[in-house]
Order: C-alpha cells, then sequence, then structure tokens
C-alpha cells in the first residue's frame, strides 16, 4: 500500500500530460525508426507479440490517462513502470544498444523526478537503471555492458536529484505562499480569505433555530495609538487583542484579521441572543484589559462592535458582512466603545 501512495502524481492533470508525451514518444519514435536500424535482427513471432502487447499497454495506458479519469491508485502505479517494460523490450528485440536506444531510458526518470515525489521519483530512477541493465547486460560484453550501464546510470541518477531538490523547493516555496495566504503573519489570524470559505460552509449547513454569526470590531481611535507609540506599539495592541480574541473563542469560532485594525469573529451555531451576549463581553473585556507595550508602557483601549446573524438579519455571507458592517458603523457613530445595534430589520 505504501508503494502505491509513493506513485501517485502531485497532480493528476500534470501527471496525464506527462505520461503521454513521454512514454508516447518514447514507445512512437522507436516503433517508427524500427524498419532503418542497423544491425537489427528480424523478430520472432513470439518476441513480435510480445512488441505489440507491451506498445498496446502503453499507449491504452497513455490515452486512459489523457481522456478518462484513473482513480485507482494501481494504474499510477503500474502504467509509468510499463513504460520502462516497453522500452527495454522495443531495446531487445532490435538489438538496439546504442546511445539513441539507451536514451529513452531517461523518459521515466523524467517523468518520476518532476511529476512524483521522491520515494516515486527513485521507484522510477531505479526502475529506469535495472532496464538499462537488463539491455546492455543482454547484449555487450561484460566490460562494455558495465561501462555503459555506468554512464547511463550517473546521468539518471543526476537528472533526478536535481529535478527532485528543484521540485521539493518548489513545494515548500508553494506551502509557504498558502500559509501567507491563509494566516496573518502580524498576528497569526486566519486570513480573510479563510473566513469567507468557513462563513460559506457554516452558511450552507446553518441550523436555522440558532444560524451562523459574525462579529466585526476595530480599535477606537487606532491612529492615536499609532501617532503616540508608533506603529510597533500599534502592532503590539493588535497582537494581544488577537491573542485574546482566540482564547475567548470557542472551538469552531474563525477568529480573523481583515486588513489595519478591524478583526472578525465567526461563529458558526450561535444564536442571536448569544452573539449579543459575546459582543458585550468582549467590549468589556477589553476595555479593562491593560496592553503593555515592548518598552513596558501600560496603555488602555477600547473596541467598538458590529454584528450580524443568518438567517435573523441576512440570507448570505455578502448580507452577513453588510448587516455586521453597518452595525459597526452604528457603534463607532453612538460614542464608540460599545456594541452597535440596527434598530430596523433588513429589507427584502
Amino acid at each position: 500500500m505504501r508503494f502505491l501512495l509513493w506513485m501517485q502524481p502531485r497532480s493528476r492533470s500534470a501527471a496525464r500530460s506527462s505520461m503521454v508525451v513521454l512514454a508516447g514518444v518514447a514507445v512512437l519514435v522507436t516503433v517508427v525508426f524500427l524498419p532503418v536500424q542497423t544491425g537489427a535482427r528480424n523478430p520472432t513471432p513470439t518476441e513480435l507479440l510480445l512488441l505489440l502487447v507491451a506498445v498496446a499497454v502503453v499507449l491504452l495506458g497513455c490515452w486512459a490517462a489523457r481522456n478518462r479519469p484513473v482513480p485507482a491508485l494501481v494504474a499510477w502505479a503500474v502504467v509509468p513502470l510499463l513504460s520502462v517494460v516497453a522500452i527495454v523490450v522495443l531495446d531487445l528485440l532490435t538489438s538496439d544498444v546504442s546511445v539513441a536506444a539507451q536514451v529513452f531510458f531517461v523518459f521515466p526518470t523524467l517523468y518520476g523526478a518532476s511529476q512524483l515525489r521522491r520515494p516515486g521519483a527513485v521507484v522510477m530512477t531505479v526502475a529506469s537503471v535495472v532496464g538499462v541493465g537488463v539491455v546492455v547486460l543482454g547484449s555487450l560484453p561484460l566490460a562494455a555492458a558495465v561501462a555503459d550501464l555506468g554512464y547511463v546510470t550517473a546521468a539518471l541518477v543526476t537528472t533526478a536529484v536535481l529535478l527532485v531538490r528543484s521540485g521539493e523547493r518548489q513545494d515548500e516555496l508553494v506551502t509557504r505562499l498558502e500559509r501567507l495566504a491563509a494566516v496573518d503573519p502580524l498576528t497569526g489570524l486566519a486570513t480573510r480569505r479563510v473566513l469567507d470559505e468557513a462563513a460559506r460552509s457554516a452558511i450552507s449547513g446553518a441550523d436555522s433555530a440558532e444560524g451562523t454569526s459574525l462579529i466585526l470590531l476595530d480599535v477606537d481611535e487606532f491612529k492615536s495609538v499609532n501617532d503616540r507609540y508608533g506603529h510597533p506599539g500599534g502592532d503590539e495592541v493588535l497582537v494581544q487583542l488577537a491573542e485574546y480574541l482566540v482564547r475567548s473563542a470557542r472551538r469552531d469560532d474563525i477568529v480573523s484579521r481583515l486588513g489595519g485594525d478591524e478583526m472578525a469573529v465567526l461563529l458558526p451555531g450561535c444564536s442571536k441572543e448569544a452573539l449579543q451576549r459575546r459582543a458585550e463581553q468582549i467590549v468589556a473585556d477589553v476595555r479593562a484589559h491593560t496592553f503593555v507595550l515592548h518598552d513596558g508602557q501600560a496603555i488602555r483601549v477600547s473596541v467598538s462592535i458590529g454584528l450580524a446573524n443568518v438567517p435573523v438579519d441576512a440570507a448570505d455571507l455578502q448580507g452577513l458582512y453588510v448587516r455586521a458592517d453597518q452595525a459597526l458603523y452604528e457603534a463607532k457613530r453612538s460614542g464608540r466603545n460599545r456594541v452597535g445595534v440596527l434598530a430596523t430589520p433588513p429589507t427584502s
């Protein structure tokens, strides 16, 4: 089972394309040039049958990988290895041990190193080396076979190592970029993208009796905090506020930084009444909290909050944001340091 997992490509669509190009070219080019191969012997009927079967299986695998979904783990493991077998059969039937023939063993190595993770790349490289060994050891004197095998092995292993390292660096870069897209670098909170995805999922499966709630909050007069204590001081306030929101959140809540000093808390399965109590508690806790800056200064800040609930205040994600933002504006207009309350229901 572990072997099958090793052979699964990073991207099935990219692997399908590579499989078609590499395996198809390796087989078809060899077949096309078979009539003009110098020194080639006529294959026996049995060998010809094996040749046709190998070509048919590889081409069928390439066609299936290109035009049909291939969900089976076994298919992704078998088809690339069959391409190595096909190259071996073709070389043995044509008695061709030239560089022109051996170069096709690079193709399965390229597939493994570019499309598979390290264990799978190792399997494909070893398979290619074994394939070369079968061809040269069965067709050349031992000394010449060993020399050819050494040169080709060096080329195959070097190619695989360089491509695998490049692919792993790319994977690391993609992981870092995905993390940057999901996590705010200052506070460690989720980004707006993550919040939106979680909100859509929660709203689509929300219980109508409680629904999904959203809190929007920002720090009152945050610009004056930055002006007085500098941006490092403002950043300290945001970091400590984020830590408080995470500590006070429920297991399923999503705490997000939307930008600047604006943060949000998504509360799946939270009624409008429970949402109101939660928001009031946040306002009171922040007002009572002492924020200690990096230089030891202690300051106090307050927050204004807007809240909304699906289905009480809105029917979808956009409406949820709009109503919560309207409530936040009302909190600021009414003097800040409070929870905004909308006097009128949403219009249908």
